[in-house]
């Protein structure tokens, strides 16, 4: 019979070094007994493991459900030299919705009878700032644009129904105005001289325009607005005779209006990646009474070719508003807003259409969906002619506000039958009155 074998030396140093470890984490794991509570492991589990190997049993395995793994990646220690990390990211894509305010006003003259009655002969001054600043509180947009009917001199102080002298500048910024379009039928009259003098005089006074190509001028723009890119573009279907003249000496000053060139310059703006166009049109007759079906062929192409706002002038009276609906390079309906005639902001004639015009206001969003019309409003204006402080003045003012203090009894009632004529002229049109 075998005797029992004893335990080697080898086995009880293996177990001596194996106790010894065991102590070695007793003491860390209590250093850090009050740290992560994921590494914390006490010191009866430690010795309670130790005891498991030197009496050579295998440990009870925890229930799967109680196991938390937790994966920790550190970041690589950075080169004394190296420049800090920066983290880039992946352009966003145009999804958040831009929106702005416009107010855009009617037709804009100074002509002789204004300009006699701002005139000051002992100081040889005019003074023009008082005739529009009465509607200043209601150009309120983000952008507030009119149509200038005149050239303006700088040469001298002559003046006449196509001349304004320089000092009208001051009563175009009088009423909050910021742009100004010069695409009319007499804006190359005084060749190109008065161009550049025009756009010279507003630009030095801080407004923008556009509608003629010279100077800082350009007849299509592209405009930035509350992060939206505005498209403007301006097109005069004719010139005066004398104009005419001027022109072929200048072709480059402005492009008459064709389909050709409007489509051409449409695609132009949208390819610039334009989130709204908008197209100004010197059309029709200063007598035209109504929408022709020239006006209506026009507008249909201009919408058809991307032109989201149609803004029209020289017609003396507003005329009817109306939408197109077409639809864009995806085949999705887009409202085009057409405003055949804004009339007359300021003028000298007293017919009856001839005194009132339209501020119109809109909101627009735009977004890689396209754009929208959030608001479409309108405030009717009147042009007051009477004597104030004896001699005969100019003040345009709005129609539904209560008339100021200074008018008469006639003038009040001239204002209230612009108003009504407005009403109807609009009854059925998109837009609504404003409150």
């Amino acid at each position: 019979m075998r005797g029992k074998r004893g335990v080697s030396f080898g086995t009880i140093l293996t177990l001596l070094l194996t106790a010894a470890v065991i102590a070695g984490c007793v003491v860390v794991f209590a250093k850090i007994e009050t740290g992560n509570p994921r590494a914390h492991m006490s010191a009866q589990k430690v010795f309670g493991l130790m005891g498991d190997a030197l009496n050579g049993t295998t440990p009870v395995p925890v229930p799967e459900a109680t196991v938390r793994t937790v994966t920790v990646t550190l970041a690589p220690a950075p080169s004394p030299t190296a420049a800090p990390h920066k983290t880039t990211q992946a352009p966003k894509k145009k999804t958040d919705a831009h929106s702005f305010t416009l107010t855009v006003g009617g037709l804009v003259a100074f002509e002789s009878e204004i300009s006699d009655s701002v005139y000051n002969k002992s100081q040889k001054t005019f003074n023009y700032k008082d005739i529009l600043s009465l509607i200043r509180e209601k150009m309120d947009g983000d952008m507030n644009l009119i149509s200038l009917g005149q050239v303006i001199n700088t040469e001298d102080q002559k003046y006449g129904d196509v001349l304004a002298p320089q000092s009208i500048v001051a009563g175009i910024k009088a009423a909050g105005i910021d742009d100004v379009l010069l695409n009319t039928s007499h804006v190359l009259d005084q060749d190109i001289q008065g161009v550049n003098g025009t756009v010279s005089s507003l630009t030095k006074e801080g407004l923008s325009c556009g509608g003629v190509t010279a100077g800082s001028a350009q007849q299509n723009r592209m405009i930035q607005l509350n992060g939206a890119k505005i498209a403007l573009l301006a097109y005069t279907e004719s010139l005066t005779a004398k104009g005419k003249i001027n022109r072929e000496k200048q072709p480059k000053v402005m492009t008459l209006y064709s389909q050709q060139q409007a489509q051409k310059d449409l695609a132009a703006a949208r390819k610039n990646g334009a989130d709204f166009i908008i197209v100004s049109m010197y059309w029709g007759k200063k007598d035209t009474t109504g929408i022709t079906s020239a006006m209506r062929s026009t507008a249909a192409f201009l919408a058809e070719n991307g032109a989201d706002l149609v803004l029209g002038y020289q017609p003396s009276r507003v005329l009817p508003m109306e939408t197109m609906s077409v639809p864009d390079e995806n085949g999705i309906q887009r409202q085009c807003l057409i405003a055949y005639s804004m009339g007359t902001l300021l003028g000298e004639s007293r017919e009856k259409y001839d005194i009132s015009g339209i501020l119109l206001h809109l909101k627009v969003s735009c977004s890689s969906n396209g754009a929208e019309y959030d608001l479409m409003e309108y405030t009717p204006t009147y042009i007051c002619r009477q004597k104030i402080s004896s001699k005969i003045q100019y003040r345009v003012v709005s129609a539904l506000d209560a008339p100021p203090d200074f008018m008469e009894a006639k003038q009040k009632e001239y204002m209230a039958n612009a108003l009504k004529r407005i009403r109807t002229t609009l009854e059925s049109s998109p837009v609504t009155e404003r409150k």
